[in-house]
């Protein structure tokens, strides 16, 4: 069946009949009848062409394909409210619709927010949370901050920060560290990033191994909080334990490292010509 064909306005009153199975109840929560939601629901499967429910009695029972449906609706309809949502805020000001990584976004961005907002109060950040490498140009992104060398085709790349890293741990992990590693203490919890191996770390001080690896994080901000709570001793980005640095949370152990290849980039489509995304960078660049 085409989509054109579909009455798309009966979607919500269905999404809310399937997840109560029970069209009174329903028809409370949509402030109709119960008459008109049933009206509704008859409608959409006659234009379907196979029914949604089974009815049973005065009851209903969604059926396989009322929860292959279900399924279907649900997210699409929560994503196009959300799209409404972001094009009103787009309207308001001018948007910016940028990919980073949850650990950037949230032990760096999101504490600086405020400063950005006070900046370029007419700018709209559209945040997308995720560790995967998005396709910019294909999922409508301006612009993702990212971690490597700044080779990434079909976009243009502008390095922003360096990728070092240094060993963290709480004040009480940290009075082990020298005595530990002087002694080549085999029992010293250590927290790792699949990014930055300890076994680089010590390689590149000229440093025998010790310590024990105790757990591998493919985020760095898991592994971060993880040493801020105390369960071992952490190689992280110098960048995103900058806060807990400065308050006493973590203590550095040694001096910053900078491996190749994790520098923090921002990039953007290269027919991308939002001017937000040159005002973002000044600013990442100023901040950094």
């Amino acid at each position: 069946m085409k989509l054109e064909r579909l009455p798309l306005q009966f979607l919500p009153t269905f999404i809310i009949a399937a997840r109560l199975e029970n069209l009174r109840a329903a028809a409370q929560q949509v402030h109709l009848t119960h008459g008109a939601v049933s009206q509704q629901i008859r409608q959409l499967e006659q234009a379907l062409g196979y029914r949604l429910f089974e009815r049973r009695g005065r009851g209903v029972r969604l059926n396989g394909a009322g929860r292959e449906l279900l399924a279907a609706a649900e997210p699409a309809l929560q994503a196009l409210e959300q799209g409404i949502l972001r094009a009103r805020a787009v309207d308001a000001g001018q948007g910016l619709r940028i990919s980073v990584l949850p650990s950037f976004a949230h032990y760096w961005l999101l504490p600086r927010l405020p400063a950005f907002q006070a900046a370029h109060p007419d700018i709209v950040l559209d945040i997308d949370a995720s560790l995967a490498v998005q396709d910019l140009a294909h999922h409508g992104f301006d612009a993702a901050i990212r971690i490597g060398a700044g080779e990434w085709r079909g976009v243009q790349a502008q390095r922003i920060a360096d990728g070092e890293v240094i060993p963290v741990a709480t004040p009480a992990l940290a009075q082990r560290w020298q005595t530990a590693l002087l002694q080549g203490d085999e029992g010293l919890p250590l927290l790792e990033h699949d990014v930055t191996p300890w076994r680089a770390w010590f390689r590149a001080r000229g440093m025998a191994e010790s310590g024990r690896p105790l757990a591998l994080f493919n985020d760095a901000g898991l592994l971060l909080r993880a040493a801020e709570q105390g369960f071992g001793i952490a190689l992280v980005k110098s960048l995103l334990a900058r806060d807990m640095l400065a308050a006493g949370r973590l203590v550095a152990l040694a001096d910053a490292w900078r491996p190749e290849g994790i520098d923090y980039y921002l990039v953007w489509p290269q027919a991308n010509d939002n001017p937000a995304v040159q005002r973002l960078l000044a600013w990442l660049q100023q901040q950094l």
